[in-house]
Parts: C-alpha cells; structure tokens; sequence
C-alpha cells in the first residue's frame, strides 16, 4: 500500500497501477465464471431474505477488491456474510419465512454491530429500514437486538478489549450548543444534497461509459483497475476505505487548503463510483464519510465560527445519508466517529434528516439505486 499519511499530488507509487491492474484481472475472471454480483444488504434485510449461492464467489471479489486497494468499505461483505448465512440455516431447516426474515436481521444486526461499535446505531437502522408497524415486529428487535449485542461483545472480545477503529478517529475540540447551531445543521445538511447530486451523476456516468464492457467482465475489470490505479497514482487519497486518512485531512486541512480538499473528496466520489460500476464489490458508507470529513474541513476553513467538531459531525453524516437510506443511524455512526458528545449531537441528526428528506424526497437516489442494480446483474 501507499503511504495513505500523503496527501501530496502525483505522489503515488506507480506500483499500484500493477497492483490494481492485476487485481481487476482477477475480479473480472471471476465475474465470468461464477455468478458473483453486488448484493443490496437493505433490500435484503426489507425482504428478509439472501440468496446464498453467489455470496461466496462475491465475498472473493470483495475481499480482493478491498486488499487491492478500491475505494470500498467493508459493509457490503460484512452483510452479505451474515444476512446469507441466516438465509441457509433457516433454508437447511426448512423455516418459515418470518423466522428466516428474523435470522436474516440478526444475523445483519450481529455483525453490524461489531463493524460499527455502536448497538444501538444498528438497532435504530432496523427501525429506518421497511417493516410493517405491529406488535410482532418488536419480538422481531428483541431477537435482533439481543443478537448485536452479542455480535459486539464478541467483537470486542476478539478485537483485544479494543472497540472499532471508527471510535474517536478525529476527536477534534468539544464545542457547547448553541441554538444557532441547531439552524447551522439544518443548512450544512443542504449543502450536503449537491454532494449527493455529483455522486448520482458521476455514477450514471460511468455506468453508460462501462455498459458496453458488461458483457465483458474480463476487460471490464482489467480497465477498471488499470484507470483507478492510474487515479491512485495521481491522488493517493483514492486507496482504501478513507478512515485511515480522514485524520490526515483535517488536522492538516490548513496546509492543503480549500480548493484541494475539495479536489480529493470529489477524486474520492470518482474512485467510488468507479468501483462500483466496474465490478468491484464493497460498500459506499466508509468512503462517504472521508468525503464528508474532507468537507466538514472546508466549510470550518471558509467559516472557522463554525466549530470543527460540528462541521465534521454534521458533514461526515450528511454526506453518506442523503445516498443511504439510514441517516438517523449514520448519525449515530458518525457521532463515534468524531466523538461528540450525545448532548450536543442535535445539529448532526438534523444534518443527517435534512439531507435525507431532501434526495429521497425528490427521488434522486432511488432513480440511482434501480440503475447501479441492472448493471451489478448484467453478467455474461
């Protein structure tokens, strides 16, 4: 890997181009002999239901797509493992569709819960996902909840005592709310819509430009990883999930400086609609919020009135969702991420609900949703 500390132009080692070449060589064959495809961890959840059969062969390319260096996040995999794993056991046993359903979201909740430190963020993604309001379902998120609470413990077990890496990443000063400041989320939540707004266009970019090359995995790969490498040379921040570097960026926001900053989180929306559509499996929520964070960098460098903490919070949460339909747990997510404290959180769940309202109430990202699923499923 890149030293991902360098945030330095035209720095990368031109090792990765080879490197991420190789890779989307790898990823391509395996596209055009298994039946491996990016699996909608949410709809499968709203469904309560995964189809076990291509999640191994698409955890291979997730795994390769992540060591290779893509602008990816491990939630997709992660997911994926655990909601098709639920599936087969309630398959083997021959279980009714409810109890599937339930094995499916807590095996989701179990394994989110470790991935993000944070329980109760995941329990609240339950109650944001679809579910018909009743009685039962509240059974439903004791099984579910009991189940993260087990994953995490687990997980912190295994993890030496330790909590994720997500925990604290930035830890910038503590600010005290203000009311301004609950007005202040409101609109750093807007400014996080035309963020939203590049990233579907972006997409549907790249997805016309490599639509011909879906039946062509091979090639498809072999490209896309020759171009993104070629990107990772030109911008090292590009590699990786971008937790790594979101304390670069902002400690370090004032050397780089505004029209950089904003050069790397659009680079970063590149590298991650870029992976997506050229058949690399992974997840968008963990390079999001390094764009969210490159962001929050920005609006506190053009208006340092408004506290670094909030910016962050605010940006780092608003970003991923107005593109993810979970922004009351993103908000949660992101309020470890940057460590603020729960009081003082307001204005970050208000960025995150008007962002949220803004694009999928204009229907923006489910135009974008339908069009990223008829390209994953368009294999040969």
């Amino acid at each position: 890997m890149p030293n991902l500390n360098n945030w330095t132009p035209f720095t990368g080692p031109w090792w990765m181009v080879v490197v991420m070449t190789l890779v989307g060589l790898m990823v391509g064959l395996i596209h055009r002999y298994t039946s491996a495809k990016q699996i909608d961890v949410f709809d499968s959840v709203d469904n309560g239901y995964m189809d076990p059969k291509p999640v191994p062969s698409s955890l291979l390319v997730s795994l390769m797509s992540l060591i290779g260096g893509f602008s990816l996040g491990p939630e997709v995999p992660t997911g994926m493992l655990a909601g098709a794993l639920g599936s087969w056991v309630s398959k083997i046993r021959g279980k009714d569709s409810e109890t599937t359903r339930s094995n499916v979201i807590s095996g989701v909740s179990g394994a989110y819960s470790g991935l993000f430190s944070s329980p109760f963020a995941v329990w609240i993604m339950l109650l944001e996902t679809t579910h018909f309001q009743s009685i039962a379902y509240y059974g439903t998120l004791l099984i579910a909840g009991l189940a993260a609470a087990i994953g995490f413990s687990l997980f912190y077990a295994l993890n030496g005592m330790a909590l994720s890496n997500l925990l604290g990443i930035l830890f910038p000063p503590a600010y005290d709310l203000q009311i301004w400041q609950l007005g202040a989320g409101i609109v750093l939540g807007i400014l996080a819509v035309p963020i939203a707004i590049f990233f579907v266009i972006v997409n549907k970019i790249i997805s016309r430009l490599v639509e011909p090359l879906n039946s062509k995995p091979i090639v498809r790969g072999t490209l896309g990883g020759l171009l993104l490498g070629l990107l990772a040379v030109a911008l090292p921040t590009t590699v990786g999930l971008g937790t790594t570097q979101m304390s670069v960026v902002t400690q370090q926001a004032a050397e780089i400086g505004i029209i950089l900053l904003v050069i790397i989180a659009l680079a970063k929306i590149v590298a991650l609609s870029g992976a997506l559509n050229f058949g690399f499996i992974g997840g968008p929520i963990f390079p999001l919020l390094f764009v969210g964070s490159c962001f929050g960098a920005v609006i506190h460098l053009i208006f340092p009135q408004v506290p670094l903490a909030l910016a962050l919070g605010c940006m780092i949460v608003a970003v991923p969702a107005a593109i993810v339909p979970i922004p009351i747990a993103l908000a949660g997510i992101g309020i470890i991420v940057v460590g603020v404290p729960f009081a003082d959180a307001i204005p970050i769940f208000l960025a995150a609900l008007t962002a949220f309202s803004i694009t999928h109430g204009l229907g923006m990202m489910e135009d974008n949703g339908k069009k990223t699923k008829r390209t994953d499923q368009t294999e040969n």
